[in-house]
């Protein structure tokens, strides 16, 4: 799998911690601990493909957008998932253009999290929980993650409701706001089609109305009113 190598590295981590042979003295170790491999191989990413000459220009989150879904873990889970969050963000290059902003935190999703094909009792794959922490996510976990990630980025998103028009099952994913126009973010679909930074990833991501329209149906939201071809 594409994400074993990352997977192994973090497992090792959780092995050692959860055996007693290294125990973090903090949270903000154990999240440098679990995740610093992430972060940096996300700004890693960016760092090869970013777009310097696009606008900086960025729009703050809407408040009304933000993710108010519940996450059925304890409270110290919530805080460390908070740190995580925070570490991300804080993780992000310096002087990136809005688009690349965006970017990054889809490429830290994609790498934390594998669609979840399995059938659990529990929802936590529609959840930034289960997407970072745990590694599993619907489209749900991924569209919610992202709204998240942006929140805590200070980036404007909102989260789109509709169907995969190849199967007409209910879908997911979000709309970013550039300063020429909005653009949709399908990172389901990304993660799906290729490795961060490739072609392939790209294609779903920062589409236009016209783009989207393509290969899903109708939604809820939006429109999408950028028009450049980003892919």
């Amino acid at each position: 799998m594409k994400k074993l190598a990352l997977a192994a590295m973090i497992m090792a981590a959780l092995l050692l911690t959860a055996c007693g042979t290294q125990e973090p003295d903090s949270l903000e170790a154990r999240v440098q601990e679990q995740f610093g491999a992430v972060v940096e191989r996300a700004a890693e990413t960016i760092e090869r493909v970013r777009r310097d000459e696009l606008s900086h220009v960025t729009q703050p989150f809407d408040p009304a957008d933000a993710f108010t879904g519940e996450m059925d873990v304890d409270a110290q889970e919530l805080e460390y998932l908070e740190a995580v969050g925070d570490y991300i963000v804080e993780g992000m290059p310096e002087g990136l253009s809005a688009y690349d902003q965006y970017k990054y935190l889809g490429f830290v999703l994609s790498y934390c999290a594998d669609y979840d094909y399995e059938l659990h009792e529990d929802t936590l794959n529609e959840t930034p929980y289960g997407a970072l922490i745990e590694g599993r996510a619907i489209c749900l976990g991924y569209t919610n993650t992202m709204l998240w990630l942006c929140e805590k980025a200070g980036l404007r998103c909102s989260a789109i409701s509709g169907y995969a028009s190849w199967n007409g099952e209910e879908h997911g994913w979000d709309l970013a706001y550039l300063e020429e126009g909005s653009y949709y973010m399908d990172i389901t679909w990304c993660d799906q089609r290729g490795e961060p930074g490739s072609s392939g990833w790209n294609s779903c991501f920062m589409v236009t109305e016209a783009v989207l329209s393509e290969d899903h149906g109708i939604w809820t939201g939006g429109p999408a009113t950028g028009t450049v071809d980003y892919r």
